[in-house]
């Protein structure tokens, strides 16, 4: 599976010189990217299993080891995809290292989600890849049916927002 990642030097300054700017004018730009992913998130969540992807997911598992991660719930699953926009760093190593997380993504939060979506060891995995194929089951094939077009999409709002700020982008 090819990783699709562009990385554009410059763009969280931009986005931070927008927002000192124009706040309403930075809002934007990130509804904007919200409205570009939109199909992919709408795909994701057609894609979706209607119940418990597994029988077990099914039960109660209240108080026992594992509750987090088996115990479906579609409400929380399905409201868990969402476009996000972040200028974060986070410590990563012991020793203070930082590392930038990306400006415009998607991403899909919880255990459960997780487990779908990602699991390849162990008897559950084997399960869901009989039921839903290989890792990514979800997202990643979501994002396929339309990555070109998200991806020109996501480059013109880039370019927008550089020019915007009188930066250069470079890639």
């Amino acid at each position: 599976m090819a990783t699709n990642v562009v990385e554009v030097l410059g763009l969280k300054e931009a986005l931070k010189e927008l927002n000192d700017m124009d706040k309403k004018l930075r809002r934007q730009i990130t509804r904007d990217f919200k409205q570009i992913v939109q199909p992919v998130v709408g795909k994701a969540e057609s894609m979706l299993p209607q119940g418990p992807p597994l029988s077990g997911m099914a039960r109660s598992w209240k108080g026992k080891s594992g509750a987090d991660i088996m115990s479906w719930n579609d409400t929380r699953v399905r409201k868990n995809i969402k476009a996000f926009t972040s200028g974060k760093k986070v410590r990563d190593a012991p020793g203070g290292f930082k590392q930038n997380l990306g400006v415009f993504g998607i991403r899909w939060l919880g255990p459960q989600a997780t487990a779908l979506d990602m699991l390849a060891k162990g008897t559950m995995a084997n399960n869901l890849t009989d039921r839903f194929g290989p890792p990514s089951r979800i997202i990643y094939r979501a994002y396929e049916s339309s990555s070109e077009k998200i991806q020109q999409d996501v480059k013109d709002l880039v370019n927008k927002v550089m020019k915007l700020t009188n930066n250069a982008m470079r890639i």
